[in-house]
């Protein structure tokens, strides 16, 4: 179950990585939205690892703690399999052909081109329009994942007594997010092409959206905020909780910025600027025209200005929430702290009014 159609109310987002599940409700409010219900749980070591679920049990017992502090009501909701787990074509159809024939023709197309037996994949299309060279023809994206990867997602959100509607794209959920936050910019329509930087626990993924054609390249790469703690710890001999703690709270010794937050930064923009080089030799005819850092590690001092000095291209902190307003159970501070990390929760969210 791979959800590419529109649906009419609703969901509940579901978000999770490695380190922790975060829950999100929105609800419509004038021509835009309200935060309702948010919460984050933290997910023991091991229980997501290399993409996959390893302790169901532990992640649905995370996952209804979260809806429990968080309030909601819900009860479906919409997930997300992580981008490099998926496999997307764009196919050329016939126009004449009926719904159930397109449908046939998709999957005897994607039998072609997926590396795995067909019955162990859940594949899903959704017709984008008429062929710009061809007008009998039509565009069709296909999307297909390994049935492992959606149905673990299923099973953790039956767990937790919900119901799952949708199991998405993580890359397909940031674009919702995105396109809440281009909305903000007075000159969205100077910046065709924007990438969005998520620098979570463990991994760094930049995706670049073109405001034309959608998400148009994903990549990622192992390095996130546990390197930080990971040598708080080595540096003076505390126990992860600890060093986490202490990175958050800032209760650390003085020598902390010089010692180790700048080189963590520095390492930081190492790892952007290479991720962001492979989108430039892969697509030379394109340019990035902002960059929205998001992630864990965007709550870091000063990351944003060192991220636009290194690219030369304005950087603003992820924050597709800015001027909507928010339930009274929500502590804001705290919200708008999370904001740039709950960008998929934000786009699946969406998906109960938008395709």
């Amino acid at each position: 179950m791979l959800g590419l159609g529109k649906r009419r109310h609703a969901l509940l987002g579901v978000d999770f990585s490695a380190a922790a599940i975060k829950v999100l409700e929105l609800s419509r409010s004038g021509r835009g939205y309200k935060v309702e219900a948010f919460a984050v749980e933290p997910l023991p070591d091991g229980a997501v690892a290399d993409k996959e679920c390893r302790d169901i049990g532990a992640i649905a017992t995370a996952l209804r703690k979260a809806i429990k502090r968080s309030g909601t009501r819900l009860q479906h909701c919409a997930m997300a399999v992580p981008s490099s787990t998926i496999i997307t074509r764009t196919l050329r159809l016939s126009s004449k052909l009926t719904n159930a024939e397109l449908e046939g023709q998709v999957f005897v197309e994607a039998d072609q081109y997926i590396p795995y037996n067909i019955e162990d994949v859940s594949i899903d299309f959704q017709v984008l329009g008429k062929n710009a060279g061809n007008p009998e023809l039509v565009d069709v994206l296909v999307v297909a994942s390994r049935k492992e990867h959606v149905e673990s997602r299923m099973a953790i959100a039956e767990a937790a007594k919900l119901t799952p509607e949708i199991v998405d794209v993580e890359a397909y959920a940031i674009e919702h997010a995105t396109e809440l936050m281009l909305e903000q910019l007075p000159d969205r329509e100077q910046k065709p092409i924007v990438a969005v930087v998520d620098v979570g626990a463990q991994v760094t993924t930049v995706y670049v959206i073109s405001q034309e054609q959608g998400v148009i390249y994903t990549r990622e790469q192992d390095f996130g905020g546990r390197i930080l703690t990971d040598e708080i710890m080595r540096k003076y001999g505390m126990e992860r909780s600890e060093a986490g703690r202490a990175k958050v709270q800032g209760d650390l010794p003085p020598d902390y910025p010089v010692a180790v937050l700048e080189p963590f930064k520095q390492n930081m923009m190492d790892q952007v600027q290479r991720l962001l080089q492979y989108f430039y030799v892969s697509r030379p005819q394109d340019a990035i025209d902002q960059i929205y850092l998001g992630g864990g590690c965007a709550a870091v001092p000063g990351v944003d200005e060192l991220l636009e000095e290194a690219t030369g291209t304005p950087v603003l902190i992820a924050n597709p929430f800015r001027g909507m307003p928010l339930a009274r159970s929500l502590n804001e501070r705290r919200f708008l702290n999370d904001a740039p990390a709950t960008l998929t929760a934000c786009g699946l969210a969406l998906r109960g009014f938008v395709g």
